[in-house]
């Protein structure tokens, strides 16, 4: 048996940014390997369950690589970084970083996370109500953060945030635009290697210089992309979610409720609203390596797969009540974080922004709620698996 016949446009049209693609949730029950059409025009195929979702992120016939000789592209926008590399020059690059994200490094940045937090609603609440949670908390907060913690000079955060914004886009911006967010950005990251090497900080930038200095076979380029793919992931991902994240818990003002009152309950929360509210419906894009068969399906080498990880995280077969938000739901084993070799590297650090930001926000703010009718807001971000709010109104 081989997929329907049917070709889909994909990235598939939302109907509110508040939900996911209907169609994901169709697929999933009807065709378990569905017949895509890319932006690029290549073919592909899409998978919506999640036991799928999670071969495909974890066997190793699935490359991540984007440059492949005639292989299908999800966009004509790439770049090379730690995201689109096999083992073992992933599992050599990825080394270099995972020890300044484990679980204890990162634990003891929350003093510090408090405080960038603190500031935020501090002016936010001398500014008072209304305020938009986008520019107030979400936006600032990550990008402080993985500044400070790369070595990038605050006073250059504009600047970052415009190539930023540009590049996680799919289809919003031209192909002229994106290449040249994609070269201001690595060109201002070479500069930036430059500086750190004759001025060397207390920052993660600064060590992977030095390594670089000590070790043959890390080098100037593999630092920016690496610097690149840090500074992109620990920006525009962490800032949509965070945003999502609040929005979700105003409009389930019961569940708002029950992590004031129970406010250990902030951990398994966080995770219960990555579950249900990711930062963008996107799916993540693999290249078959040789023919495999999913269910009845067999796809041949050099296919493009996307696996669909919020549709994988909605699925009743895996998560009970799905379309519910339990704050306290047990086992919740979900792939916002991605999954196998690849899962998210920063995975303490977003999880530890959430907790800190909701809940400095929820005692600071015991009566915040809902500036603006949902049907009313828009996503920032057309074109982009990552989209996030343009604006979050918030009073108090």
């Amino acid at each position: 048996m081989v997929a329907s016949e049917t070709r889909h446009p994909y990235p598939f049209d939302r109907t509110a940014p508040t939900e996911i693609p209907p169609l994901y949730e169709e697929l999933r029950e009807t065709e378990r390997v569905a017949k895509i059409t890319m932006a690029t025009g290549d073919p592909g195929y899409l998978v919506t369950r999640y036991e799928d979702v999670r071969f495909v992120l974890s066997d190793p016939r699935f490359s991540v690589r984007q440059n492949l000789p005639g292989a299908p592209r999800l966009t004509e926008m790439t770049f090379e970084s730690v995201m689109t590399t096999d083992p073992p020059v992933h599992t050599r690059l990825r080394r270099l970083v995972s020890r300044d994200f484990t679980s204890r490094r990162v634990e003891r940045m929350r003093p510090r996370l408090e405080e960038i937090v603190d500031e935020l609603l501090q002016a936010m609440e001398d500014e008072g109500p209304p305020a938009d949670i986008v520019e107030s908390l979400a936006v600032p907060f990550p990008i402080t953060v993985i500044c400070e913690l790369l070595g990038v000079p605050m006073d250059d955060v504009t600047r970052f945030r415009g190539w930023a914004d540009t590049m996680v886009s799919l289809t919003g911006y031209s192909m002229e635009d994106w290449s040249a967010a994609r070269d201001a950005l690595q060109d201002y990251l070479d500069g930036l290697i430059v500086a750190k090497r004759k001025e060397p900080g207390a920052d993660l930038l600064s060590a992977l210089v030095a390594t670089a200095d000590r070790e043959d076979d890390l080098t100037d380029r593999d630092v920016r992309s690496l610097s690149l793919i840090l500074l992109l992931a620990g920006y525009e991902p962490a800032s949509n979610q965070l945003g999502s994240s609040v929005l979700t818990l105003l409009r389930f003002p019961g569940r708002l409720a029950q992590l004031r009152e129970r406010p250990e309950l902030l951990p398994s929360g966080v995770e219960e609203l990555m579950r249900y509210a990711p930062a963008g419906d996107g799916a993540l894009f693999r290249v078959t390596l040789e023919e495999v068969t999913i269910g009845d399906t067999r796809i041949p080498a050099h296919s493009a797969v996307l696996a669909s990880t919020q549709a994988a995280n909605w699925d009743p077969r895996r998560f009970e009540d799905p379309k519910g938000l339990l704050l306290d739901r047990p086992d919740n084993q979900h792939t916002a974080l991605g999954h196998g070799i690849h899962f998210c590297l920063g995975a303490a650090l977003a999880r530890l922004e959430l907790q800190v930001a909701i809940g400095a926000l929820l005692r600071r703010f015991p009566r915040l709620e809902l500036a603006a009718d949902v049907g009313e807001l828009r996503w920032s971000s057309p074109g982009s698996m990552l989209s996030g709010f343009s604006e979050i109104p918030v009073t108090w």
